[in-house]
């Protein structure tokens, strides 16, 4: 399956590619949130990828820079997209996210921007409860 992962932020969104047969995700790109118009590039993405479900990164637990607000922010873009694409849309957990994305930028070198990597995150996520489950 093809998945589109994503790590929503106020002013701009991480995106990573996952596939759940080859169990990858890579990190794509950071696009600047302008709101419906970055609802409208999401669903035409998802057409012209052939993505087939997208995981969105949620602050469930409470960290340095999440709170409530930051949550309830997040879940009003995922109604909104839940309602502009026909594919699940699926919440994972994204602590400590952007604390292993810069980790990895740091430790490991990678050359992806923050948030693109914490999309990744989110996507690994996604697997791991997948492997949990089964």
């Amino acid at each position: 399956m093809r998945i589109l992962g994503i790590d929503y932020g106020d002013k701009k969104i991480g995106t990573a590619f996952g596939d759940s047969d080859a169990r990858i995700a890579v990190p794509l790109d950071v696009i600047p949130n302008v709101g419906e118009e970055t609802i409208k590039g999401f669903v035409d993405h998802v057409k012209l990828e052939d993505i087939e479900m997208i995981v969105i990164g949620v602050p469930l637990s409470a960290g340095a820079h999440h709170g409530s607000e930051q949550l309830e922010k997040t879940r009003v873009f995922i109604e909104k997209l839940k309602a502009a694409v026909d594919l699940p849309v699926t919440e994972v957990d994204e602590a400590f996210t952007t604390a292993e994305s810069i980790r990895l930028q740091k430790e490991e070198g990678a050359k992806a921007p923050e948030d693109a990597l914490a999309a990744m995150l989110i996507i690994r996520e996604y697997f791991e409860q997948l492997n949990s489950h089964n």
